[in-house]
């Protein structure tokens, strides 16, 4: 396809976005009993953070309710149509915030050297201290899930005045030894499974890290590489009972984007995986955040291998903080929080909400 085609077909892609755009919606969200919540906030908005224009989705049935800033998988995933189907009871005691990080769906076009942790960790700050002064609240509270959790622990340890709690939902902690655990578990599932060209694929590469030489001869982590494995993983890795039920296309059918956005979600994906992850590649929280100044939720998947389960729970046992508390989720993987909502909600509800009681 010569650029003349790909422009032309861009075009079109945006005329089109730009003609249904006007349709979206937000989506209605919905107790435990499958009744519609009223909402008094709803809302979809492009804001400035740090000299980038993104978008935020807002939805709460009341506008003195703590404010929740939710922080997505990916990098560059976008979880809105996941939070707004599967934790809509949430919305009745919280107003939730779902963002478009920088470089994924509403937020995609922004300049690729800007797509780095520190640049993500500041930007939630930013957005943060936005949420609390425009709801007049002293502070909110901050889920991170997955990547998010990356983001989110050094953001609430950094600035653990912004936040009631820190909640982390299938915590990110050490990389190194996570993805090797990854990496076993893709070449022993290739092998059981007959798959031999992807048994041959991870025996070729071996465990990470999985570094490149730069323009300058310096030793970088490998982008391709690590996508080479993290787009097997989900297959080879151990599902629970809960998870089977899951429709992960959800993400992909959020009224609230347009179309063009929805496209953005899987290029912001892709280069997320590809751009932003390998940053990771030696990222250890064992050492670098041993306490938090702030209480602390910290929620797991028993069968979660994604963000491995157990590594999660031993830097929990660990680390020191005002007040914490972890709770399993039995029947879940990686995505717990979305197939076992209802101890999820509970938990937020019942003993994170109450902290904000302290600070008056």
């Amino acid at each position: 396809m010569n650029s003349v085609t790909s422009r032309f077909i861009v075009m079109l892609l945006i005329v089109f976005d730009l003609l249904v755009i006007s349709c979206v919606h937000t989506s209605t969200v919905k107790d435990f009993n499958g009744k519609g919540i009223e909402l008094e906030v709803d809302s979809r908005e492009v804001v400035e953070i740090n000299g980038s224009k993104q978008w935020i989705y807002l939805a709460g049935a009341q506008k003195d309710n703590p404010v929740i800033l939710w922080l997505d998988g990916g990098p560059g995933g976008s979880e809105l149509g996941w939070v707004r189907s599967y934790l809509g009871p949430l919305h009745a005691s919280f107003t939730v915030v779902c963002w478009d990080q920088r470089g994924t769906a509403g937020s995609y076009h922004t300049d690729k050297d800007s797509l780095t942790v520190d640049q993500y960790v500041s930007d939630v700050t930013v957005l943060s201290e936005m949420l609390a002064k425009r709801f007049g609240q002293q502070k909110i509270f901050l889920v991170g899930h997955s990547w998010g959790s990356v983001i989110g622990l050094l953001a609430a340890q950094q600035r653990p005045d912004l936040y009631h709690a820190y909640i982390g939902a299938a915590q990110h902690i050490n990389s190194l030894e996570n993805d090797s655990i990854g990496w076993r578990m893709i070449l022993d599932g290739a092998k059981a499974e007959g798959d031999e060209k992807t048994a041959t694929l991870m025996e070729e590469m071996g465990p990470p890290p999985y570094m490149k030489q730069n323009k300058d001869g310096s030793p970088v982590p490998d982008g391709d590489a690590y996508y080479q494995v993290l787009k097997r993983l989900y297959h080879y890795s151990p599902s629970a009972p809960a998870d089977k039920g899951f429709d992960s296309m959800k993400i992909f059918r959020a009224p609230e984007h347009s179309l063009l956005a929805r496209i953005n979600l899987i290029r912001g994906l892709m280069r997320g995986v590809k751009v932003v992850y390998p940053q990771l590649a030696f990222l250890d929280f064992e050492e670098e955040v041993p306490s938090l100044g702030c209480p602390l939720f910290l929620i797991i998947g028993r069968y979660d291998m994604t963000c491995v389960a157990s590594i999660s729970e031993r830097w929990f046992h660990k680390v020191t903080a005002p007040g914490k508390r972890m709770l399993w989720l039995e029947n879940s993987g990686h995505n717990g929080v979305f197939t076992e909502p209802e101890p999820f909600i509970e938990l937020l509800v019942r003993e994170a909400r109450p902290l904000i009681s302290k600070i008056h």
